[in-house]
């Protein structure tokens, strides 16, 4: 399956493979190393601490101090070529520092989205599949957080984490359902709208608690859902639907 984005959505290098090479990213790599070993020194002092006293003539105290100020070092040195680089400091975790280690696109997972594990349930699809996210049709505030467009039809998903039978839960389902049928007038095809559980006991509770206005599902029978529907467009209808949905997209950038 095919996991098409636009320019916005793409994953971008945080620090451009032509800078790689360059003496301020090497000394960043270097001041991550220098605050690896000092955390390492930090926590390796305190579960041997015994040991160290027994054998060194200094206190595992001590010791972390030193660490603490070794791990200080590599954060300033991070720091100070990450402004030389124009790294964005803000929101800096371990996943975007091992990205940038790495040099792999920066592509962090958002909070209450599932459109990576839905991607990876589909993911054997045929390339004759396409996968969209944040799609915006017209005349609605809604964005509809997946669609699929294939040779078996267009399909939207909204996935559900949350217990339908707390209070405080909101069910999405109507407001989705308006949405998709805005999507079906916008590219002039109809649409299936499906609404994704992780487990089959929120299944129960969703049919049990709402009422449900689109095909429910559960997130391991997706694969099949899709891969048995038989072929209704041909391929140039098809690459024209993929447009439509395409020029709908509402996209954000990656970790905002």
């Amino acid at each position: 399956m095919r996991f098409i984005r636009n320019e916005i959505q793409k994953p971008k290098y945080i620090v451009p493979p032509e800078k790689r090479k360059t003496l301020p990213f090497i000394v960043l790599l270097i001041g991550v190393g220098i605050l690896i070993v000092g955390v390492a020194g930090f926590f390796s002092a305190f579960f041997f601490n015994e040991m160290i006293e027994a054998r060194w003539p200094i206190r595992y105290r001590d010791v972390q101090t030193y660490s603490l100020a070794v791990g200080g070092t590599g954060i300033l040195l991070y720091i100070f070529m990450g402004l030389i680089l124009k790294i964005p400091l803000r929101k800096t975790t371990y996943y975007k520092v091992t990205t940038i280690v790495k040099g792999e696109p920066f592509d962090p997972p958002r909070k209450g989205d599932f459109t990576k594990a839905i991607y990876a349930r589909l993911y054997d699809l045929s390339d004759e599949w396409a996968y969209f996210t944040e799609v915006k049709p017209p005349d609605t505030d809604f964005v509809i957080p997946q669609v699929l467009v294939g040779p078996g039809g267009v399909f939207t998903t909204q996935p559900i984490a949350e217990n339908p039978e707390r209070k405080a839960f909101k069910d999405p389902g109507p407001e989705f359902e308006r949405a998709s049928k805005k999507l079906g007038n916008a590219i002039g095809q109809s649409v299936l709208p499906v609404t994704i559980f992780s487990n089959p006991k929120l299944v129960v509770m969703y049919k049990t608690h709402c009422k449900p206005k689109t095909r429910i599902m559960n997130i391991r029978d997706i694969y099949d859902f899709f891969n048995d529907h038989k072929r209704k467009y041909s391929e140039a209808v098809q690459k024209e639907l993929e447009q439509k949905v395409y020029d709908l997209i509402a996209g954000t950038e990656p970790g905002k």
